[in-house]
């Protein structure tokens, strides 16, 4: 294998970097020109920012402070150009899988479409020769068009379905070289031994409810679920989603990664639930709302009892202070368990969706390897 970046995770005490430019507020007082209030009107009253609103449930529980770390790792820059270099083997395997997928996918555009063509017009001479030359044949005429038109239906079937099967063929190839490259580059840096698991395996809607975070589903969609070891951890990890019935539809309640490591801490059957908010596309779970609130910070809510966040000992606060949401990591969810503890990982299509016609951006991947590797790393300290 190729020498790789040994990736490790900082645990000491940090300083949190500078959030990530937003992108400039409409209504921000320095996007518009001043204009002067005539002396003789009085100078309207500027409103106040509304507050944010808090239940009464969360105004008994004061707000934590926490300890900032001081180097979240070399976090890329979301916003901006693409980054289009290819720094690592993997990173181009990816590049070359996608160039191969989407000169496939043209190229069989472009057949679908002569083949088409061919047909419908094969039909319509089929139709109009027997016509023009038999016009006093009868039905004749019509019989013969009838047979060309269902000959070429056949033909155009029998056609689609070896193109789809080709097609599934080459999309497979794509998605296996995509996971392990992305695999290889996020993942074995951290010093994560005996990965198992293909594109192809799933976990199942009881593994999914299995960390309590959500009480129901209607559909359960996954892939690429692998076990693996860190740090004599063993893991498992798959990309999902899931959806509820929402009357009309189904109504998406996650997208993202979903984690599954041990734990050796000592809390009820009850257990906790960490939640850190993030953007607009956040989607917290419906449990929280029938939860106790134990704890709230700046960045996460604690549901669960007083007594079972005790356990979370100064090395794990340390490990939540360097979880991030930003513009690729839309929320997190953690469930502790006893024995186990869940990771709902909600991210963004630019993560989720693998890339296309456009060229792989690798701005997502580089910010997705630090993010586990802190994720990882809080894990292994409720294992010890």
């Amino acid at each position: 294998m190729p020498n790789e970046e040994k990736i490790e995770p900082n645990t000491e005490k940090e300083e949190v970097q500078a959030e990530l430019v937003e992108d400039v507020d409409d209504d921000f007082a320095d996007a518009h020109p001043f204009v002067p209030t005539p002396a003789e009107e009085p100078k309207p009253e500027e409103p106040e920012a509304p507050k944010e609103e808090i239940s009464p449930e969360e105004e008994e529980v004061p707000l934590t402070e926490e300890e900032e770390p001081e180097d979240l790792g070399e976090h890329a820059e979301l916003q901006g150009e693409p980054d289009l270099q290819y720094d690592d083997p993997n990173l181009l395997a990816i590049e070359e899988a996608r160039k191969k997928w989407a000169a496939y996918n043209r190229k069989s555009g472009r057949i679908k479409f002569l083949y088409s063509t061919i047909i419908l017009l094969a039909i319509l001479a089929g139709w109009l020769v027997p016509t023009l030359t038999m016009r006093n044949s009868g039905t004749t005429p019509l019989i013969i068009g009838l047979i060309g038109a269902v000959a070429g239906i056949a033909i155009l079937a029998i056609a689609g379905v070896v193109r789809q099967k080709a097609a599934k063929g080459v999309l497979r190839d794509y998605f296996n070289a995509y996971y392990d490259s992305v695999n290889a580059y996020t993942l074995k840096p951290l010093g994560v031994d005996d990965i198992q698991g293909d594109v192809d395996c799933k976990i199942t809607t009881e593994e999914f409810l299995e960390g309590g975070a959500f009480d129901k589903v209607a559909s359960v969609g996954s892939r690429d679920n692998i076990t693996f070891t860190y740090r004599d951890m063993t893991c498992a990890l798959a990309d999902a989603a899931a959806s509820v019935d929402g009357g009309k539809a189904l109504q998406t309640i996650f997208v993202g990664k979903y984690l599954r490591t041990h734990n050796k801490l000592n809390v009820s059957d009850e257990g906790l639930l960490i939640y850190f908010s993030g953007n607009e596309r956040a989607l917290p779970p419906e449990k929280m709302k029938t939860l106790h609130l134990c704890e709230r910070t700046k960045r996460f809510k604690m549901y669960g009892s007083s007594q079972d966040k005790k356990v979370l000992g100064k090395k794990i606060r340390d490990g939540l202070a360097r979880i991030r949401t930003d513009k690729l990591l839309v929320d997190v969810t953690i469930v502790i368990k006893p024995g186990r503890t869940y990771w709902y990982l909600g991210y963004e299509d630019d993560i989720m969706v693998l890339p296309n016609e456009k060229p792989f951006d690798t701005r997502f991947i580089k910010e997705y390897r630090w993010q586990i590797a802190d994720i990882l790393e809080t894990a292994r300290f409720m294992n010890e």
